[in-house]
């Protein structure tokens, strides 16, 4: 059985909420990940113990991330960069945005097939670990959906990201870690680039997970609702790019509206 405050049917406005901050018991730099003994992608097992020596980048992700999908592709470029030195690990946890085609899963073999499809869709060269249905692992990673975790050579973490997205900051943290150096900042809670390029990917991905994800992310939150929904229109350009693209056109809405407005009250005037 699954705990149903985890794997939850609706993302709600709450969850949504809790996702903008890590929260107290999420592991801090200076500190080492949970140990783990968990079932990779590929059909084998991935232990704390077969990494000890190596630098690790532990990204959270699931199918039905909005983020995870539009972070892989900078995951990617970082890996053929990094990937020689540092280990790269996804660990496959609850859904995001769970729906009629991708629901939360209620065993582990379940789990276990998202997570090869999330592994051949962004066609990810690394190991992709799978939490259990519980999740186990990932609440004491604080339960977020696109973190990431980088530890050094010793396995102690040096610098965490809210959203593995954040571009800036990582490249300079797997650098740093790369050349056996601290990071020049241990944390990452940046919001405003890693979610535009979420935003940018949203539409598609709950779409792809069912209508209860599309309804319940209007329901929970209205304008990203909107903000997708215009930036799937500009689906051909990159997904940050798309979310940039809808905003300006949501600019240009309300200020044609407001001139509307205002010279319809002065002619009555």
């Amino acid at each position: 059985m699954t705990t149903k405050r985890y794997a939850y049917e609706h993302v709600s406005s709450e969850i949504l909420s809790e996702d903008m901050q890590f929260g107290e018991g999420a592991p801090k730099p200076g500190e080492r990940l949970p140990e783990f003994d968990l079932p990779t992608a590929g059909g084998g097992q991935l232990k704390t113990s077969d990494l000890a020596g190596r630098p690790i980048l532990l990204v959270t992700g699931s199918f039905t991330c909005p983020m995870t999908a539009s972070s892989d592709p900078i995951l990617k470029e970082f890996h053929a960069k990094f990937g020689s030195i540092i280990e790269f690990i996804t660990l496959y946890v609850r859904e995001a945005h769970p729906g009629e085609h991708h629901d939360q899963a209620g065993v582990a073999e379940e789990k276990r097939a998202a997570a090869r499809a999330l592994k051949s869709r962004d066609q990810l060269p690394w190991t992709v670990a799978v939490d259990d249905p519980d999740g186990s692992v990932h609440r004491r990673l604080d339960e977020k959906p696109n973190a990431a975790y980088l530890t050094d050579w010793s396995g102690t973490i040096v610098f965490r990201s809210l959203w593995a997205g954040d571009q800036r900051g990582l490249a300079r943290a797997l650098e740093a870690v790369a050349k056996g150096e601290r990071p020049p900042e241990e944390e990452s809670t940046r919001r405003l680039v890693p979610m535009a390029r979420g935003v940018g990917t949203m539409r598609e991905m709950t779409r792809r997970a069912g209508p209860r994800a599309q309804s319940d992310l209007w329901r929970a939150a209205p304008p990203m609702g909107v903000m997708a929904w215009l930036a799937d229109l500009y689906r051909p350009l990159p997904p940050a790019w798309r979310t940039a693209a809808a905003a300006a056109t949501l600019g240009v809405g309300v200020a044609v509206l407001a001139t509307i407005v205002f010279r319809s009250t002065n002619r009555r005037l």
